[in-house]
């Protein structure tokens, strides 16, 4: 078997970039001949400001290239296909409320469209020919998320986690860019995703106004769905509308913030112990 090319599939994200960098500093075993971003056109400002950083500090410092591909944009593919514009989607796990009262998930195929697809579309039209010939595909998943992994479903292509090798945790990670003086990355994630805690959504309010407002507006756009009969779709998983989630959880963050300022004293007694 021989190794034709090793790629790092890079979601700029804590895990993915702290990999990349630690490769080029001559931790790992090998270094990747490029690394890859799949680009769905949605996510946080925050992710694109690093990006754009770690793109111009890996070619300055290590001559290392980043490619940049995409498959369009989700969030405006999505519109589109709502808006009766396009003809499919390759859709996002809304969802989705029956008439009954019962919920349920789509199924996800977004992340294969997007994510999976164009980075195999775009490794393979560079590999060189022949069945021996294969490629490793690195992917940032750190050691606590080892049942993540799993084997491609294609033979010229070879998965690789070097950070669970490494036994490499997210605290790790973490730890890694304090040492070296490197701001940590924002949570790769698509800003409409479907899978986002109730954390995530507060955070995406405070932090990016603008962009949480996206959200809500594609969140009113999907109650009918295209496909989807007696039933309602959303981006929240409590089946309501974002909007009106957003104010309960502004709520209970006031209500905390009240709470612990009631008893400041405590604060100052805690022993770090709380794992956060």
């Amino acid at each position: 078997m021989n190794i034709n090319k090793r790629v790092l599939s890079l979601g700029a994200g804590t895990q993915s970039t702290d990999l990349l960098l630690r490769s080029l500093r001559g931790e790992m075993e090998h270094k990747p001949d490029y690394a890859i971003f799949a680009d769905v056109g949605n996510e946080p400002k925050g992710v694109y400001k690093h990006l754009e950083w770690l793109i111009n500090h890996v070619d300055k410092e290590y001559g290392f290239q980043i490619k940049v591909i995409s498959a369009g944009n989700i969030y405006q593919d999505a519109i589109e296909f709502i808006s009766g514009n396009i003809n499919r989607a390759d859709g996002m796990p809304l969802h989705i409320k029956s008439d009954d009262g019962s919920q349920a998930i789509l199924n996800r195929q977004c992340t294969g469209y997007y994510k999976i697809l164009p980075i195999r579309r775009f490794v393979k039209k560079h590999k060189q020919p022949g069945r021996f010939n294969k490629v490793e595909l690195w992917l940032g998943i750190s050691y606590e998320e080892s049942q993540r992994m799993k084997d491609p479903d294609v033979k010229w292509l070879i998965h690789r986690y070097p950070l669970v090798e490494k036994k490499i945790r997210r605290a790790d990670c973490i730890k890694n860019f304090k040492a070296h003086n490197i701001p940590v990355p924002y949570r790769s994630s698509c800003i409409i995703c479907p899978y986002h805690s109730n954390d995530y959504w507060y955070w995406l309010y405070v932090t990016e106004p603008d962009s949480f407002e996206s959200a809500v507006f594609l969140d009113d756009m999907i109650r009918d769905y295209p496909g989807i009969e007696n039933a309602q779709c959303y981006l929240h998983r409590s089946c309501r509308p974002l909007k009106e989630v957003i104010i309960d959880l502004a709520r209970q963050k006031e209500l905390q913030k009240r709470q612990l300022s009631i008893f400041p004293e405590l604060i100052d007694e805690c022993d770090g112990v709380c794992g956060s």
